[in-house]
């Protein structure tokens, strides 16, 4: 896989959804002045950044230990609910970054309660920049962080399907060249066959968890979400269900293509060793003879004889039609 040869860093910023008024979007890590008019507010950091666990504990209030785990580097997706009336998720997106692999998925962190949705992630997020472009836009009111997030979850899912359609469709060409007559001589083929399935592996490492985070939500007793929230969960359970099905269809796809490639050279060396087979049994009686006329000893007949070579040719062709007759009677050819 290619890494990135320069290290991407996510920019730090705080939306603030108020009342009757346009969304303000501050950049940077800084505490903001709430006013009675704030429904909420939604604050993205970058988990690497030494500020942003203490900001977290001392500014927004977050457990020690929670804030610990949406900063650890190490990472799978999962969800959980604190006693606080707060729901941690961990979850992962495509990477779309320069110089990067899709398959090698950005982590991110997300924080739900009452009044706020935190983000965190080190390297950029389409879905992040996605819903940055939104915010503005009048069609883009979420009525609560719930929202906010669920709003978010379906950018970040809706990126997976687009990286899975991809794969899907590389599956197909791939397809039409393992089909192909001329496969065995395209020796890149088996490489490709080998990168897709390692692609497929990686994304369906972190999707496949994802869509249990969806399943344990729509499910949680937790009050704050809502028959319109629950709704939309399900929408995301089942496009990341139809995600982790796609990608089993194009590893099970890999697989089949690799059996197949295996069977074309299977098939191809049994052909080789088989014409090699009946040209052995054939000249095998003729060399025996011809070893033996042609050892330089007295005693070999018609030595002297200006007809024997014609003679001793058309005894190899006799014994050449005979032993041709008894393969073909014996079913060998």
């Amino acid at each position: 896989m290619n890494k990135n040869t320069k290290e991407n860093i996510t920019p730090s910023f705080v939306v603030e959804f108020e009342d009757g008024q346009s969304p303000r979007i501050t950049m940077g890590i800084k505490p903001i002045t709430e006013s009675e008019n704030t429904r909420y507010i939604w604050r993205h950091m970058d988990y690497k950044n030494p500020e942003a666990k203490k900001f977290m504990v001392k500014r927004c209030q977050i457990p020690k230990d929670i804030a610990e785990a949406m900063c650890d580097d190490s990472t799978r997706p999962r969800y959980f609910r604190n006693k606080n009336d707060g729901i941690v998720l961990i979850m992962r997106g495509i990477n779309y970054n320069a110089n990067a692999d899709p398959e090698d998925m950005v982590s991110l962190r997300v924080w739900v309660d009452h009044k706020r949705v935190i983000t965190l992630s080190h390297n950029p997020l389409k879905a992040i920049s996605n819903m940055l472009e939104m915010i503005p836009s009048a069609e883009f009111h979420p009525t609560g962080p719930m929202q906010l997030f669920l709003t978010l979850a379906q950018n970040l899912t809706d990126g997976i399907n687009d990286a899975v359609i991809d794969l899907i469709e590389e599956t197909a060409d791939l397809e039409e060249r393992v089909l192909n007559p001329d496969a065995l001589s395209d020796f890149t083929l088996r490489d490709t066959i080998s990168d897709m399935r390692r692609n497929i592996i990686s994304i369906r490492r972190y999707t496949a968890p994802q869509k249990e985070i969806f399943m344990s939500l729509q499910t949680d007793k937790w009050e704050a979400l809502s028959e319109e929230d629950r709704s939309d969960i399900r929408e995301i359970y089942n496009d990341i269900t139809k995600a982790v099905e796609d990608l089993d269809y194009c590893r099970d796809q890999m697989s089949v293509f690799h059996e197949e490639l295996q069977s074309k050279v299977s098939i191809s060396m049994t052909r080789i060793m088989y014409l090699i087979s009946i040209v052995t049994v054939v000249f095998t009686p003729l060399t025996l003879l011809t070893g033996l006329l042609g050892i330089n000893v007295r005693g070999i007949p018609f030595a002297e004889n200006e007809y024997a070579f014609a003679a001793v040719c058309a005894l190899l062709i006799l014994i050449t039609i005979i032993v041709v007759a008894v393969m073909k009677r014996l079913k060998w050819l």
